[in-house]
Parts: structure tokens; sequence; C-alpha cells
């Protein structure tokens, strides 16, 4: 999960939102959510992260 965090965070421009079902990003804030358990959904606004992303090395 960290790999792809990263990646968006790389790629995606400052305005971007990405929402994601059945998983959230651990670390990364949502700024809405809906649902619960499988059928839940999470938004998350690229400028709501705030601290730089550390590299994942492989």
């Amino acid at each position: 999960m960290e790999v792809l965090e990263e990646k968006l965070l790389k790629e995606l421009s400052e305005d971007a939102m990405v929402v994601v079902c059945r998983f959230s990003f651990p670390h990364w804030p949502h700024t809405c959510s809906k649902g619960a358990g499988l059928d839940q959904v999470w938004a998350n606004v690229v400028t709501t992260v705030h601290k730089p992303y550390p590299s994942v090395s492989q």
C-alpha cells in the first residue's frame, strides 16, 4: 500500500482527489467516508497530505 501512496503523491496534482473502496490509505487522512465494511469508501484530497512521503526502497 505504501508504494501506491508514494506513486500517487508523485504523479497527481495538488488539487486531485482519490476515492478508494474496501481499503483506506493508512498514511493519508481522509476527507470523508461513507458506508461500512466491504461497502465503505474513502475520499482523500492530495492537499491534505501535509508531510512529504518517505521513499520506499525495494
